[in-house]
């Protein structure tokens, strides 16, 4: 199973981006994959939907989403049926395990969504930046943009 990451969300509702196209049309076409019980085969992760409200209402973008808006997109999502990936107890083992790797903090969130995924032996990610997950040989990576 592939998990979805926060960039291709944003890009995706983000009409300003020059991603958008691109990404709004990979997700509308993953999110119709179903697997053989009919359910979607892509999952998200609650980091990644946390991780979207907060970038895609940044007043930095030209057009920010407002909270209500995020929370319908969201909302949307979860209608769809798509599996949503929270934290285990294990979680800050794996996490600790995987940041002894770090060389810089800016990789905390990475790691720890790698370390999400890894826990639930998700083997598969989508995202924009496929060279901040390449550490992580337990992942494989796809960036649709490039495609």
């Amino acid at each position: 199973m592939f998990s979805i990451d926060t960039n291709l969300l944003v890009y995706a509702h983000n009409k300003n981006s020059q991603y958008h196209r691109k990404a709004a049309a990979f997700l509308e076409e993953i999110m119709n994959e179903r697997d053989e019980e009919g359910n979607v085969s892509v999952c998200l992760t609650a980091q990644v939907l946390m991780e979207f409200v907060n970038v895609i209402t940044r007043q930095s973008l030209e057009t920010p989403l407002s909270i209500s808006e995020a929370i319908q997109v969201i909302n949307d999502y979860l209608e769809t049926g798509i599996k949503v990936v929270t934290q285990r107890e294990t979680q800050i083992r794996t996490f600790l395990e995987l940041l002894r790797s770090a060389t810089t903090r800016k990789k905390v969130f990475d790691i720890s969504l790698a370390a999400t995924l890894k826990d639930h032996y998700i083997s598969g990610l989508y995202t924009a930046n496929a060279a901040d997950f390449e550490e992580f040989d337990f992942l494989e990576v796809v960036n649709p943009l490039e495609t």
